[in-house]
């Protein structure tokens, strides 16, 4: 069966936002008096959008109100340092010259979403963007790709979900997708499993080929 959609995620998978997410975090922390809280390996904690590093990083110091600060923070410039994984625009024009669809899920705002990848030219890559916010639950839910793909008018066999934590590959899973681990991202993952483990973005065009059938 022919894989017709690839559900990327954004974050660690499609763009390296560390030091971006990491600048936001930084002036949050002074804002509030706890910038001796600020994590030696920011990587560690990006994924699941900003009340999550937010509680990651601040434990029990943490306060709701501080998601506001941080979103000021990193919304008033979320691309500084920001950029594309090495191979990532290469892959995105095979797939689209193969007709494939692709959209983004991820746990990062959607507005935020498509703002930082219109910034880096990766906008018109994708039919649709999913954020946080969009539907009423965010992965690992697997909620937001079933939405994704009834938007795209496809089934969850033909999909693929590329990204590179525990909640992007539950989230397909329970969709009924297959899976595939960015492994050059912030990889985190616990006992799951993937359908594939990829060493670079170039890959994801091997798994597709796996699939194809006459």
């Amino acid at each position: 069966m022919r894989i017709k959609v690839v559900l990327f995620d954004l974050d660690g998978t499609l763009i390296d936002s560390a030091e971006d997410i990491g600048l936001a975090l930084r002036k949050t922390l002074e804002d509030i008096g706890l910038e001796e809280l600020y994590p030696e390996d920011i990587r560690k904690y990006v994924g699941g959008g900003a009340r999550a590093l937010l509680e990651k990083v601040l434990g029990d110091k943490f306060r709701e109100e501080y998601v506001e600060i941080f979103r000021e923070h990193y919304l008033s410039n979320p691309v500084i340092y920001t950029k594309p994984y090495e191979g990532i625009v290469e892959v995105l024009k095979e797939l689209k010259e193969r007709r494939v669809k692709l959209a983004v899920i991820t746990n990062k705002l959607e507005e935020l979403s498509k703002e930082i990848l219109k910034r880096l030219g990766l906008l018109d890559y994708f039919e649709f963007i999913a954020g946080g916010d969009t539907f009423p639950e965010k992965k690992p839910s697997p909620l937001p790709v079933l939405k994704s793909l009834e938007k795209l008018k496809e089934e969850p066999e033909k999909a693929l979900v590329v990204g590179d934590t525990e909640a992007d590959i539950l989230a397909g899973k329970a969709a009924g997708t297959k899976t595939a681990l960015a492994s050059w991202g912030y990889v985190r993952l616990n006992s799951i499993k993937p359908d594939h483990i990829l060493k670079s973005p170039k890959e994801i065009l091997e798994v597709l080929d796996s699939f194809r059938s006459p």
